[in-house]
């Protein structure tokens, strides 16, 4: 580049050359300075000037060539250039000589016509660049259009539709920002009908186009790839959805999605997992620590000990270790709950509670309690069934009180107390009434009455009216209630003994002992409880 800090300047006595040897690394040379006098045809050199002005250590050394005066003047030019990719135009301009004038817009996009240039032009740049005629560089290289890039497509892909992060195994911050640490997303549980994952469907993307006009085609999208069904899982008709066949844990084995029915503890439940809430069945394979609780749509089945803890399952509990509840722990069963031993537990079951001894707990159940195994006894607490109580030894040589009772629906006793109690309140709270309403009745003509105790009395003959007709409701519901308790039968088996200190209800009758008794059955004979022999045949 060195020639362009070579300057020739025609004047009214001849053509003077002037150079530019202020940059060392692209200072002129002789070489280039023939080259350029050869360029322009310049005649009658002089030599001996042109041996002087490159022995010149001026900056900028300028000396007289040539007497010639007849020089054609040389305008103003760029150089159209295109990158490789043909996605960039640039022009370099070249300096107008001798008096020729400075090249125009037009003139600029002429020549990018004449490259074929089409697309992208940049006519702004363009005409800044001519009104810039002083500042420009004669060596740089101006982009002055560029080309369109094509947009490639987008791959479909496969994206879970339920959260499957990483907040798992950690646990949950509140809203006060303290820490609940038996709040803890052990693991993702899904209901039947879940949308789990979706096919998003590919992008087509955009075609580009170069500076010539000539278009670059895109690359489209992938379609997402099929999914890979496990068990319990289905796809949508037109197999864009994945969804839950049934409740339960989301199991991601690589790529395939699987729903399991039954959820699997390796270890206990407690601060490693948190409380847990499943829409399925539970197995621990380990403990259940106090204080916390699992509950399941399904069975819960705990090979370890259960604490003071809380279960609760829509169907069946069972508990190979049995329970320890320190008078706070809680088993509740929609069908049986089975358990090694019971200590210091409140159980409730829809259906039977098998176990080997229930030691001061508080159980009702639906069917029968059957203690089953080598020690078989119910000793302290309540014992509620509604078939049937079976057991060797029921209460204690001590006389521990041990209150037994069958035959009684215990839904319909828990109904029976509540209507109960709401109706003596009622019967009180028209009493009370009442008593106002003669109080305002005996200060004499109630026609007199200013109007504001004249709204008063009306108010009073308007709620106590309310209250009686709620009170005769209730009254017929006990009534049918006690002809209901009544009609339920049931019975009591001490294989071995029944202590002193068990207090037994059967159906609308009851006993306490106050001597044991021995290999006994006992059941509820017109109103009455009867005690028969246990003669083995039932």
């Amino acid at each position: 580049m060195a020639k362009e800090n070579i300057k020739l300047e025609l004047k009214q006595d001849g053509v003077y050359a002037l150079l530019d040897n202020s940059n060392e690394e692209t200072k002129p040379t002789r070489k280039d300075l023939l080259e350029k006098i050869e360029e322009y045809k310049i005649a009658q050199v002089d030599a001996n000037a042109v041996n002087e002005i490159m022995k010149s250590t001026d900056e900028r050394p300028e000396i007289k060539i040539s007497n010639q005066t007849d020089i054609v003047e040389k305008h103003e030019s760029v150089e159209v250039e295109t990158s490789k990719d043909r996605m960039e135009a640039t022009i370099t301009f070249s300096p107008p000589e001798f008096g020729g004038s400075n090249i125009t817009s037009d003139k600029v996009l002429a020549e990018l016509k004449n490259s074929g240039i089409s697309y992208g032009i940049d006519h702004n740049e363009i005409d800044d660049l001519i009104k810039a005629k002083d500042q420009r560089s004669y060596v740089k290289k101006y982009v002055v259009a560029t080309g369109k890039p094509p947009e490639n497509g987008v791959d479909g892909e496969i994206e879970f539709a339920i959260d499957i992060q990483s907040e798992q195994n950690h646990p949950k911050i509140l809203a006060d920002g303290t820490v609940d640490y038996k709040q803890i997303d052990y693991f993702v549980s899904v209901k039947v009908g879940t949308i789990l994952a979706i096919r998003t469907e590919p992008a087509e993307g955009e075609s580009g186009m170069d500076v010539f006009g000539k278009p670059i085609n895109q690359k489209p999208g992938k379609p997402a790839p099929k999914f890979t069904k496990g068990k319990n899982v289905y796809t949508s008709d037109d197999e864009i959805e994945l969804i839950a066949q049934k409740s339960g844990q989301l199991v991601i084995n690589g790529k395939t999605l699987s729903i399991s029915p039954v959820l699997e503890i390796k270890g206990d439940v407690g601060y490693e997992t948190g409380n847990i809430s499943f829409d399925g069945s539970v197995n621990v394979q380990g403990a259940v620590v106090s204080g916390f609780s699992i509950e399941a749509q399904g069975n819960i089945e705990v090979k370890g000990i259960v604490e003071a803890a809380s279960l609760k399952a829509t169907g069946a509990i069972n508990l190979y270790g049995g329970i320890q509840g320190r008078f706070k722990g809680r088993i509740e069963a929609g069908s049986d709950v089975f358990t090694k031993f019971a200590q210091n537990a409140r159980i409730i079951a829809g259906g039977n509670v098998v176990s080997n001894f229930l030691l001061h707990c508080n159980t009702t159940c639906k069917g029968s309690i059957l203690l089953d195994g080598d020690n078989c006894f119910i000793a302290g607490g309540t014992a509620e069934a509604g078939d049937e109580i079976r057991a060797k030894t029921i209460g204690s040589h001590m006389g521990t009180r041990t209150d037994i009772s069958v035959g009684g629906n215990p839904e319909l006793s828990g109904r029976f107390e509540q209507v109960r109690d709401e109706y003596e309140f009622l019967k009180k709270k028209y009493k009370k009434l009442t008593k106002d309403y003669e109080l305002i009745v005996e200060t004499g003509d109630v026609t007199q009455l200013d109007v504001k105790r004249k709204s008063l009395l009306l108010s009073l003959i308007n709620h106590r009216t309310s209250v009686k007709e709620e009170a005769l409701q209730l009254e017929e519901e006990l009534t049918a209630l006690v002809g209901s308790l009544r009609k339920s039968k049931g019975r009591i088996i001490a294989e071995i003994v029944m202590h002193h200190g068990v207090n037994v209800a059967i159906s609308n009758s009851s006993l306490q002992l106050h001597d044991d008794i021995t290999a006994s059955v006992l059941r509820n004979v017109n109103g009455a409880v009867k005690i028969e022999p246990n003669t083995g045949i039932y």
